[in-house]
């Protein structure tokens, strides 16, 4: 298997195999035969923290459009809306990460897969324009976990 590329965010190392494709939305897709298998980056998991929940909105047998809400994560950073990264089908959700999340927070390119469609990789990069991407958006990522760094969770944002 080819080397991973691995994009820095600060101290940390995000790796990315290189035998998929990534949405900019920071999820991953490989081809599983005529399915598309679906997860998280390790950029997306390093930025969200430890996996707590993970909900979806939409059933096994949903079109999707790209970009459409399809269900939420809660980590220990962050709580976040999920989009599908290309339209599809979705055929089936990974029922061991919806019991037990915390799956992705270890092994998030094997058995923590999200989600499999059938549909078309339109619209995601390949592995260098991706880290490109995040080289791109890295600045204001780290101004905005500064700013929740410096926050106290309990105090009202107003």
């Amino acid at each position: 298997m080819p080397k991973p590329l691995v994009f820095m965010m600060g101290q940390s190392p995000a790796i990315l195999p290189v035998d998929r494709r990534y949405a900019r939305n920071h999820m991953w897709v490989i081809e599983m035969g005529e399915t598309l298998r679906v997860g998280f980056s390790a950029y997306a998991v390093r930025l969200l923290g430890d996996m707590r929940h993970l909900e979806w909105s939409v059933e096994v047998g949903t079109e999707v459009l790209a970009g459409q809400q399809i269900g939420f994560v809660e980590a220990s950073k962050a709580t976040s809306d999920l989009y599908s990264p290309m339209p599809g089908r979705i055929t089936s959700f990974n029922d061991s990460v919806l019991s037990d999340p915390g799956l992705i927070n270890s092994n998030l390119y094997d058995s923590a897969w999200l989600m499999e469609l059938q549909g078309v990789c339109d619209g995601l990069l390949d592995p260098e324009p991706y880290v490109r991407h995040l080289e791109a958006s890295w600045p204001l990522a780290q101004r905005l976990l500064k700013g929740q760094a410096g926050r106290n969770p309990n105090q009202d944002p107003r």
